[in-house]
């Protein structure tokens, strides 16, 4: 004969009971972790950023809207309500964001003016493959505009039979990655003070524009390399490039600008979006061509962030694309930008 306690029967259950409890307190805890880590990505976006730490939370926020997906749809399952309504609101907001962005096509209409094709690509320290940079400029470029530019690099561009192509030109090279450049199908006129440091810019006489196009190629220190200043110089490079944008836009006036290079930074970025006054428009919100993030490229794992980018004024992007470039850590982007005809 089998004696059951029914006291020790009750507190088994009760066991039972606090064990499967458990795992339900920690996903939720989970789910609202992730559900606030979203909300905070939305908040840094809209501060200046003051650390790596800040930084790194506000380029998260692509991801964070698929984490606070996935959050969503675990609690419709569960018949979470609270959960669930709570984890709509924080999707539909982070998302709307990110799609506006991305595919919002903030541009123009525009179909008729003057189609000037912009190249850009980081040269990671002047390793990038010669013969594929120049196949791709000779076929699609009339403006190439390129950072990390080295004196080896430019001597094996010209040797590649690219003078009679890109004759003009505007070049700062230096050894690491600190060297910027411009070249061109069109003549140029560099523009002062503005060459040197993280940004040259020239005046290219496009024929059927009478007040040409002003060019810029861009290039801002990466914040997160081993050295113990890299955020501060970040900031400052990119106030740097904000106030000469400025300066450009008064010099150009109904003239149009072109920019282009590796800023360093995502439209997550608050001192990123500061760029985007005086009438200047990122090229990939303009076309709404998509999520194409161009850093790390040539990796085993894919391009997870967009830090490079093509910006214009007084003119509209017709298109752009990321294109992968052996031995370069960075995608190149190649736009055609439309200048209308006054």
């Amino acid at each position: 004969m089998t004696v059951v306690t029914v006291g020790a029967l009750g507190e088994d259950r009760f066991i039972t009971r606090r064990r499967r409890a458990r795992p339900g307190r920690l996903r939720t805890a989970l789910a609202v972790f992730t559900l606030g880590y979203t909300l905070l990505t939305l908040v840094l976006r809209t501060l200046p950023l003051t650390n790596n730490i800040s930084l790194l939370i506000a380029v998260s926020a692509p991801y964070a809207v698929l984490a606070a997906l996935s959050v969503l749809v675990v609690a419709v399952l569960r018949h979470r309500v609270v959960l669930s309504l709570v984890a709509v609101v924080v999707v539909a907001i982070s998302a709307g964001v990110q799609l506006n962005w991305y595919y919002g096509r903030q541009g123009s209409s525009l179909t008729e003016g003057v189609n000037i094709r912009v190249l850009s690509v980081n040269l990671r320290k002047g390793r990038a493959d010669v013969p594929s940079v120049v196949e791709l400029a000779r076929h699609g470029a009339d403006v190439l505009a390129l950072s990390e530019l080295t004196p080896s690099w430019v001597r094996q561009f010209y040797a590649s039979g690219t003078r009679d192509v890109f004759p003009y030109s505007l070049l700062v090279p230096a050894p690491d990655a600190g060297g910027i450049g411009i070249w061109s199908r069109y003549p140029l006129d560099s523009i002062t003070p503005l060459n040197g440091g993280s940004m040259v810019a020239a005046r290219a006489a496009v024929p059927g524009l009478p007040e040409g196009v002003l060019v810029a190629a861009v290039h801002v220190m990466n914040p997160l390399t081993f050295y113990g200043k890299a955020f501060d110089e970040w900031r400052s490079g990119i106030t740097a490039v904000n106030e000469r944008m400025r300066n450009l836009a008064e010099k150009a006036g109904a003239a149009p600008v072109v920019l282009a290079g590796d800023f360093n930074s995502t439209p997550d970025m608050r001192q990123f979006r500061d760029l985007l006054g005086d009438g200047y428009r990122n090229a990939t919100s303009q076309t709404g061509s998509g999520w194409s993030p161009t850093f790390p490229s040539a990796r085993r794992i894919p391009p997870l962030v967009t830090i490079d980018h093509i910006l214009a004024r007084n003119a509209y992007a017709r298109s752009i694309r990321a294109v992968e470039m052996p031995r370069t850590d960075h995608r190149a982007l190649l736009a055609t930008i439309v200048v209308p005809l006054t």
